[in-house]
């Protein structure tokens, strides 16, 4: 990556680029170049993130030249955007305004702090009409300044717009550059790509994208940002590709036909209108007509953790950085992160999980065949992570549109290789969605005789389509017949999901399918119950102080996070069970999610991943005062009577003094938890925990990992 460089907007300089293959009818930036590479450009968007003090305010066009459709893509775009930043009032600061006739702040840069807040803020922006005037947003700008910036950091504008001004933006543009703003815009509709490149900073080809392909966009705008070294923090294994790439532009086309023969209303001065009249009226006809520019586009390409195959016995790779990722592994093969089979490992209460387990799924039209064959995979994933020699299960399989098929008997296979090939084997139906009808009949036919009655009746229900029918008079049917009923869908039919579960806690709402593979243990857990008193079924709020200081290193710090994550898939996450908060530390603390910020696994370790190295010194000792006074805290979901637990994770050097705010946290009741490196700074570990029994030396961040059921247990042997 180039260092060397004082400003983005700076001289020209030598681009790398690549572009992404897009049908001229309906995508407008053709990317030329292997499938295989643009899937990467693709993926390494969601893995790359940028942690520096940066303003960035996002001009947002809400014209009626856009409409409401373009607006939502728009917002899409910024949403993605967020993904790839480190939003936190210390490094990247997001605000927004939206323009039209006039422009309207939606947000200053100071009001949200987290991504999740900016992003929910983002969501609930609505589209306001009017007229396109980019000239005069800028002026504002200019005149209003960056409202909650800084001073000395780089201010960044984005436009996100179609690039067709009604105003003249020229001097006010001319202004924001002189002034040392850079601007990024980003085409969205039909976008004109010679008045995109009059808006933004030069070179333009590094400015300008496009946002219905917004992977790649975050990817274009965030590589822009590294070659000037302002987000200096690039995983070395990544690197910046070249190719050509094609930018069209539809232009309508107006062109005269000749006359026709036509009637016209003739006006008389004392009557008003007259009778009508014959004459000849001008025929004209819209060609669309392409104009095309090719340039060079760069892009920033990392590989996926998950191309080398790392999960065994039939795990599920999830990538979560560059070089984070996790095995959605088989119940029996969870010894390690590579599921490789250490069963010791096995939570206890899991191994036995006796129940009748009927899975009644959607095959109708709006479900559609990727939605099936997706349910599909997951219903055999879920039941990979039950199997074992213990489990004593009954499956079923149904399949439901217009009426209900029983494809797989309750009980019709006693082995799983058996069963999975019949759930491979089984077509998509098609036809419209009767979810009250398929509930009644499963609940009535689907167990049958064969399903034992001293065991659960469970039924999970997999639906991503609005029933034309009524489910609750179907629902309460399967309450009164005994029948758990679990739901699971996309987000957008939350409601619905809602009323067939019968419960909130029962219902698994997702929107991308990796986030539906991180429910698996927590849908596991649902299932089989979880009677036996363990470490999984305590009520515990657990907080990770993790050393992101210079003296751990950026290296460790990534090695250290993985660790996090793995630890935190020995707890069942629940607000009623385990929560779960992180801190990372330097000179001062900074909390990464709260307590009471996430319900599940998967959103926990997505949150750990995108932990940013901070560098400077250690000031543990400050770290371990905010945690009392801050994370702990009634206000930031820490649960009144129910146990805490402070792992801190540091290299044992500290720029303050540790003791004080150690002892206070202990004398509070909490149990504080600490490791770090096993040479002449295990004193200090020692002054943290206060008994040795709550110590753990490790002799290399690279041994981290041998530690992890050693600390699972000390946390679990906490006295409730």
């Amino acid at each position: 990556m180039n260092t060397g460089m004082r400003s983005i907007s700076g001289s020209l300089y030598s681009v790398l680029s690549l572009t992404i293959l897009v049908s001229q009818s309906c995508g407008l930036q053709q990317l030329m170049a292997d499938k295989e590479t643009i899937v990467k450009i693709l993926s390494s968007g969601k893995l790359i993130q940028c942690s520096a003090a940066i303003d960035i305010l996002l001009l947002m066009d809400g014209s009626y030249s856009i409409g409401k459709g373009s607006f939502e893509q728009s917002k899409h775009f910024a949403a993605n955007l967020c993904d790839i930043l480190d939003i936190n009032p210390d490094r990247v600061r997001i605000g927004v305004i939206q323009f039209s006739s006039k422009p309207k702040v939606e947000f200053g840069l100071e009001t949200y702090s987290t991504r999740e807040e900016t992003k929910e803020a983002i969501k609930k922006i609505f589209f306001r009409g009017g007229g396109t005037e980019i000239g005069t947003a800028i002026k504002y700008v200019l005149h209003k300044g960056f409202h909650g910036g800084r001073q000395d950091v780089l201010k960044v504008i984005v436009i996100l717009t179609d690039g067709k001004s009604q105003d003249n933006a020229t001097v006010p543009l001319r202004f924001a550059k002189n002034s040392g703003m850079t601007i990024f815009a980003v085409g969205v509709k039909h976008p004109g790509w010679k008045e995109l490149a009059s808006l933004a900073s030069v070179p333009s080809e590094m400015h300008m994208f496009y946002a219905a392909h917004y992977n790649d966009a975050v990817n274009g705008l965030y590589t822009t940002l590294t070659q000037s070294a302002v987000c200096s923090d690039v995983h070395p294994a990544c690197k910046v590709v070249s190719q050509f790439c094609k930018r069209t532009t539809v232009n309508a086309e107006k062109k005269y036909l000749g006359s026709h023969i036509c009637w016209k209303g003739k006006i008389d001065s004392l009557k008003g209108h007259g009778k009508p009249l014959t004459t000849f009226c001008p025929f004209y006809t819209w060609k669309r007509t392409y104009s095309q520019i090719r340039t060079r586009c760069a892009r920033t390409l990392c590989p996926d953790p998950c191309d080398s195959a790392p999960c065994h016995n039939g795990g599920t790779c999830v990538s979560e950085t560059v070089d984070e990722y996790s095995c959605l592994c088989p119940l029996g093969y969870g010894g390690d992160k590579h599921c490789t089979g250490n069963r010791y490992l096995i939570p206890a209460g899991i191994t036995d999980c006796s129940v009748n387990l009927m899975f009644l799924v959607d095959g109708s039209w709006n479900m559609g065949l990727e939605g099936f064959l997706q349910a599909k995979a997951f219903v055999k994933i879920l039941l990979q992570s039950i199997t074992t020699s213990s489990a004593r299960l009954l499956v079923g399989f149904a399949q439901y549109s217009d009426n209900v098929c029983i494809e797989i008997g309750m009980g019709q296979y006693s082995d799983f290789n058996g069963l999975f090939k019949a759930i491979d084997n089984i077509s998509f139906n098609g036809g419209k969605t009767f979810t009250g009808k398929a509930l009644q009949y499963v609940a009535d036919n689907g167990f049958g005789e064969v399903s034992r009655m001293n065991v659960p009746h469970v039924l999970v229900v997999f639906s991503n389509s609005k029933s034309h029918d009524s489910v609750l008079l179907a629902a309460q049917h399967t309450k009164e017949k005994e029948i758990l009923v679990l739901s699971i869908g996309k987000k957008y039919v939350q409601n619905q999901l809602n009323r067939i579960a019968g419960d909130a806690q029962l219902v698994f709402a997702y929107n991308e399918p990796q986030e539906l593979y991180g429910k698996v243990l927590e849908l596991r857990r649902k299932i089989c119950g979880f009677n036996t008193p363990d470490c999984f079924s305590k009520s515990l709020d657990l907080v990770f102080a993790v050393d992101a200081s210079g003296q751990a290193g950026r290296q460790n710090f990534r090695q250290i996070k993985g660790f996090v994550r793995n630890i935190v898939s020995h707890f069942d996450i629940d607000k009623d069970l385990t929560q779960v908060a992180m801190v990372i530390y330097s000179d001062k603390p900074r909390t990464l999610f709260n307590l009471d910020s996430f319900d599940s696994e998967g959103k926990i370790k997505r949150a750990i991943s995108s932990g940013p190295f901070l560098d400077g010194s250690a000031h543990t000792g400050k770290a371990l005062k905010y945690i009392q006074e801050d994370t702990l805290s009634i206000q930031k979901g820490a649960r009144p009577g129910i146990n805490k637990v402070v792992v801190v994770i540091t290299n044992g050097q500290s720029s303050d003094d540790i003791v004080p705010n150690a002892e206070e946290l202990r004398h509070s009741g909490i149990t504080v938890i600490a490791l770090g490196m096993a040479d002449t700074r295990a004193t200090a570990l020692l002054r943290i925990a206060g008994s040795r029994k709550f110590v753990i030396p490790v002799h290399s961040y690279e041994d981290f990992k041998h530690h992890e059921i050693n600390l699972v247990r000390k946390i679990c042997e906490v006295p409730a």
